[in-house]
């Protein structure tokens, strides 16, 4: 899990990066960061360097029945059967003390895969000093295009495999049948081992 963080100050980006990503408006980009409550927030740093959390506020309203929702459950079709109605959404001032590190990974249009990692540095709520800690390729277009060639290599061999042919005939003539059966045989197993897990630890805590 990890935060959202978009950043409104400038960005010390390099001359390098700058040529790599023409035109960006980094300010519209959504940043990662692990420095925080980790709960799919949304932080921002306004250009002012003040730090603010998204709160929205709402709640869950049912758009299915229970009689429809039981009926669908029953087919093993998974639903979600409310929705979340929002009623307000406001930024709040976050008071954080510390440094947040925060990145992002994104190919340029060349199609060379980028590292690029800030440091930032608060008190109270409010950014002192915001440095580059990591601008680099990771991987370039050519490992990149390499990469992406040897997965359709592979994906399509699966594909042509005479026993890939096979269970997807299983399939359609027993309505998806024959992969329900494994997938259901294959859950009893798990539990089963899990069980027997816990059954030996307990006879190891208890009977030796």
């Amino acid at each position: 899990m990890f935060d959202y963080i978009h950043c409104e100050k400038k960005l010390p980006l390099t001359k390098e990066i700058k040529k790599a990503f023409p035109g960006t408006d980094w300010s519209k980009e959504s940043f990662q960061t692990k420095s925080l409550d980790n709960t799919m927030a949304s932080y921002n740093i306004s250009k002012s360097g003040k730090l603010t959390v998204l709160k929205i506020e709402g709640e869950y309203v049912r758009t299915m029945s229970e009689e429809k929702e039981e009926k669908v459950r029953k087919q093993k079709k998974w639903c979600w059967p409310y929705k979340f109605v929002e009623s307000s959404r406001k930024h709040e001032s976050v008071e954080y003390t510390g440094v947040i590190d925060f990145y992002y990974y994104s190919e340029d249009p060349a199609g060379n895969t980028w590292d690029l990692e800030f440091a930032a540095t608060f008190i109270k709520g409010k950014l002192s000093n915001i440095v580059l800690s990591s601008g680099n390729i990771i991987t370039t277009a050519e490992e990149n295009e390499a990469s992406e060639k040897r997965w359709k290599e592979k994906h399509d061999a699966y594909e042509k495999h005479p026993w890939t042919k096979t269970k997807k005939i299983l399939n359609k003539i027993t309505f998806r049948y024959w992969s329900t059966f494994w997938q259901n045989l294959s859950n009893i197993i798990g539990k089963t081992s899990e069980s027997l897990s816990k059954l030996k630890f307990w006879i190891i805590r208890n009977m030796y």
